[in-house]
């Protein structure tokens, strides 16, 4: 079939031979057909043969256990690696290392991107005290459900994708200010991550216990 033109269609019998008796696949007989793998499967299917699963073509095109990778043995050069990590930064990556050691290595809280403000027993029993669950229906009524930032209304949203959190201005630490009405104010997820980066230079919404300095390129959990 090495001279057929372009989107020929082969018989049946040719495309059963091929892909049952000989186990190719349809990026081969596509290959062979001068067509692209699709318009192949799609002959096939149009003939009557049983297609296979994914992952089940020729043995050649499959990857075996205990296979490695054209790379396996060799090291990447120090002009290479500069360049990853300064695509890195690019991007607002952070480099796990620092003076070669991991960033993370004896960080805690706020300065862990997987810190979620404290999330402890007292604060899961404070979350469900009537004493919070007033305070959280008095600030979405006071700020009429907008995001007190960039004024995004709630009602508006997908709301599959879009979220909105209650944010302590003075730290959720400041035990007597934790249920203060204007201690808590209405935020979309974005602008509450904004808040706690370090592009917000003015320390918008930010006051008594938020004394941390958060790593760029992460986003805040709570």
């Amino acid at each position: 079939m090495s001279g057929t033109s372009p989107k020929t269609r082969p018989s049946a019998e040719w495309l059963r031979d091929q892909y049952e008796v000989q186990r190719r696949d349809c990026v081969q007989i596509g290959r062979d057909l001068k067509c692209d793998p699709k318009t192949a499967w799609q002959w096939i299917r149009d003939a009557g043969i049983e297609t296979r699963k994914r992952g089940f073509g020729h043995p050649e095109n499959l990857f075996t256990k205990g296979q490695h990778s054209a790379f396996a043995g060799r090291k990447h050069s120090t002009e290479s690696l500069k360049k990853i990590e300064q695509a890195t930064r690019a991007r607002g990556g952070v480099p796990y290392l620092k003076d070669g050691v991991h960033w993370l290595k004896g960080q805690s809280g706020a300065v862990n991107p997987h810190w979620k403000g404290g999330i402890t027993p007292q604060r899961q029993t404070f979350y469900r005290s009537p004493e919070w669950k007033a305070c959280v229906r008095a600030v979405w009524k006071r700020d009429d459900a907008r995001c007190q930032r960039c004024g995004l209304d709630y009602r508006t949203v997908n709301r599959k994708i879009r979220r909105f959190d209650l944010h302590h201005v003075d730290s959720f630490v400041i035990v007597e200010r934790r249920s203060n009405l204007d201690n808590v104010v209405l935020l979309c997820e974005s602008c509450h991550d904004w808040v706690h980066s370090r592009e917000n230079t003015a320390k918008l919404f930010l006051g008594e216990g938020h004394n941390f300095d958060p790593v760029p390129g992460w986003k805040r959990q709570t």
